[in-house]
Formats: C-alpha cells, sequence, structure tokens
C-alpha cells in the first residue's frame, strides 16, 4: 500500500489492482479520453464525485502511486 499526499494536505491511501480488474482493463478497447483513468481509479476504490472534486494533478498522482502499486516501478524491481 502506499500513501499519497494530496494538494489539499490530505493522505490517501492506494492498494493495488486485483487480477480481475487487471485482466477486464487489459481487455478494453484503448480511450482517447479520460474514461479508463478514471474507471482505473474507481476499481480502485475511489469514487468520480471525489476524483472530480480534486485538482487534476492529484488526480494523475493517485493514478501513478495506483500503476506503481500494481504493478511496480522500474527502479523497484531492480532492487
Amino acid at each position: 500500500m502506499r500513501e499519497v499526499t494530496l494538494s489539499t494536505g490530505k493522505t490517501v491511501k492506494v492498494s493495488p489492482l486485483k487480477g480481475k480488474d487487471v485482466r477486464e482493463l487489459a481487455s478494453m478497447p484503448r480511450a482517447e479520453n479520460w474514461d479508463v483513468l478514471f474507471d482505473t481509479l474507481g476499481r480502485a476504490g475511489f469514487k468520480r464525485e471525489e476524483l472530480d472534486e480534486l485538482p487534476f494533478p492529484d488526480v494523475l498522482a493517485i493514478n501513478k502511486a495506483l500503476t506503481a502499486e500494481t504493478y511496480g516501478l522500474e527502479e523497484e524491481i531492480k532492487n
């Protein structure tokens, strides 16, 4: 689990996606809009209404932490 500190000072915890979520997301066609991002964060337990109220850089920071927690970071894999 990772923690992300938002621009508001609030800290949110980010857990990895489950295997079924990764498979379902991988089978979806690639979107050219942000729907997949919000769907992914929704699968991780973040409500769209909550995300809609955050500055977008915070949404991206949560997504980055989710990706790192689910798939690992290259730096972490090397260690």
